[in-house]
């Protein structure tokens, strides 16, 4: 088992996402409208980058921050609202044999979102972000061949489904017609089956593990 690693940066998506926060807090009165109190539906885009917990690098998996994306559909009350999510990125796992590609390993999320306005300052929200769902992880190529000394061995990567659940705090800042543009950044934790070599024997464990994720949203909502 290799050493953890220790070169995860910064995103610049990241320092991006930071950007615009400034530029929410920033904007003048006139130009945001106030937060709806009656019912409302939205649907956003999203955009940002996605890090693995650095605990994943024992098993070779790339923990630098990545590009993700998705989109999200909301309805709400006032200060409470709820919806569905799904939420998309990758990153690589290294398999440290010559000849033989590193498979990329793609993470797709479907989410229940639950969010709550916790206070507001100059017609930004801030909100408290919880989600729970299905966490899809799978390989591409999803099989390698690669000579074992004796002879070719084959091995599979089978999709794995697993239960993920998240906490974050997000901003948001209703704009005109409708439109709202929000950030928020959130903690996952999933659990993995895993295998290491011990000495001579390879011991076999369920650990949990978790990401990082800082997301913009450009969203448009309809009162109802």
């Amino acid at each position: 088992m290799t050493a953890p690693r220790t070169d995860a940066k910064r995103s610049r998506t990241g320092a991006g996402l930071w950007a615009a926060l400034v530029w929410l807090a920033c904007l003048p009165p006139a130009a945001r409208a106030a937060a709806p109190d009656g019912r409302w539906v939205s649907f956003g885009i999203l955009g940002g980058s996605a890090q693995p917990v650095a605990s994943l690098a024992d098993y070779q998996w790339d923990v630098r921050p990545h590009a993700a994306w998705g989109a999200q559909a909301l309805v709400g009350r006032g200060a409470w609202s709820g919806g569905m999510r799904v939420w998309r990125s990758g990153t690589t796992q290294a398999l440290g044999r010559a000849g033989t590609p590193d498979p990329r390993v793609s993470t797709t999320s479907f989410d229940v979102v639950g969010r709550a306005r916790v206070a507001s300052w100059r017609g930004v929200e801030c909100l408290g972000l919880a989600s729970g769902g299905r966490l899809a992880i799978r390989y591409q190529p999803d099989h390698v061949t690669f000579d074992s000394g004796a002879g070719p061995v084959e091995v599979a990567f089978e999709p794995v489904w697993q239960w993920v659940a998240g906490a974050g705090l997000g901003l948001r800042a209703p704009m005109r017609g409708g439109w709202s543009l929000g950030l928020e950044t959130e903690r996952r934790v999933f659990a993995l089956d895993t295998a290491h070599r011990n000495g001579a024997a390879v011991s076999y464990a369920r650990e949990t593990f978790g990401d990082w994720h800082a997301r913009l949203e450009l969203a448009r909502a309809w009162g109802w």
